[in-house]
């Protein structure tokens, strides 16, 4: 009997232990075996939830954190967007997958490398507006993170760079900026060269290839940012697309494209040549402009058609208030470092 206890307690230690080296933070392949045990419990979960007619719907989650311009975003979100928490500190993710009992475990960051991870749990009723409220994040007992070691980021897409075509890219990044001594006066021509290939006639709703739309045109904005991100790109600019919704009915969307400089992101509008200036002078980026939507006036849309700065000065102070957004990256440029550039 007394061996028979020493082998089961042999054996249950050797459970502890692979358990611990399997899930133990810090560990190379910790954070994937946790998130993949995650995975596994949610949907076992939902299928109970179902089986109990307690059917899982999309949500919205509510918070406040005590910072403005942070970033919050839930793992393995089915909206596949972020949101930015306003002056308040005040935020909402949208679209995320409720049903009772249903845990999230939320992002916080204020920079691209390194985040706070905090678990919440939702409610087991969820009320009639289709929203609850989480409280303010106590981050005090929250872990920190690496941003590139998670699984589940699923507000960043990255796309491969169009190398068939760099040498057609890079002849003309350098005709564009030509004679141009700064960083902004460099992206600022490039901004406005893709401006100028808004069309409304071309309606290919695949993008193809980036050259197709700085050859014939686009209407459609996201195409445009990508056009826009591959001319950068060759120039030596790490630069992200940013989608933003706006989280009405019918939802309104529009994208934009952020170039890193100078020591910070900016935020360009290559569908209509926008930038945005903030009292000091600088750029403003994308995170300025939730918090601050007095940049946008109707002094921007001057050189616009009337119909589209009407457009314009509803959609996006509506877009840049919710601060969902959504970012696109080039394969390899998501975790590097600013690019060396000439200062400005």
């Amino acid at each position: 009997m007394r061996l028979r206890f020493k082998r089961a307690s042999t054996v249950l230690i050797a459970v502890v232990i692979t358990v611990l080296v399997i899930f133990l933070p810090g560990l190379p392949w910790s954070a994937r075996n946790r998130h993949t045990l995650n995975r596994a419990i949610a949907k076992t979960e939902i299928r109970l939830a179902r089986w109990r007619g307690q059917n899982p719907r999309l949500a919205a989650i509510a918070g406040r954190v005590d910072a403005p311009g942070l970033q919050i975003e839930a793992l393995d979100s089915r909206s596949g967007f972020a949101g930015l928490s306003d002056n308040e500190g005040n935020f909402v993710l949208p679209d995320e997958m409720w049903y009772p009992g249903a845990t999230y475990e939320l992002i916080i960051t204020d920079n691209e490398s390194v985040g706070k991870l905090i678990e919440v749990s939702g409610p087991r009723q969820l009320p009639e507006s289709g929203q609850f409220d989480i409280g303010e994040l106590d981050l005090s007992h929250a872990a920190p993170v690496e941003l590139r070691s998670l699984i589940g980021l699923n507000s960043i897409t990255v796309e491969d760079f169009d190398s068939k075509n760099r040498d057609y890219y890079k002849d003309l990044f350098d005709h564009l900026t030509a004679g141009k001594q700064s960083d902004e006066g460099k992206v600022e021509a490039v901004n406005d060269y893709v401006a100028t290939k808004r069309n409304y006639e071309e309606t290919q709703r695949e993008l193809g290839s980036p050259r197709r739309v700085l050859e014939r045109g686009s209407q459609f904005c996201g195409h445009l940012s990508v056009a826009m991100e591959t001319l950068l790109s060759v120039g030596g600019y790490r630069s992200r697309a940013v989608h933003m919704i706006d989280g009405g009915q019918p939802l309104a969307s529009h994208a934009v494209v952020e170039v890193f400089y100078n020591g910070r992101w900016h935020v360009y509008d290559p569908t209509f040549g926008l930038t945005f200036r903030k009292s000091d002078g600088q750029l403003a980026s994308y995170n300025d402009l939730r918090l601050d939507k007095s940049l946008i006036s109707e002094k921007l849309f001057e050189n616009l058609s009337e119909k589209d700065a009407r457009d314009l000065m509803t959609l996006l102070p509506a877009l840049y208030r919710t601060g969902y957004h959504h970012f696109f990256y080039f394969r390899g440029e998501q975790w590097s470092a600013s690019k060396s550039q000439p200062s400005s």
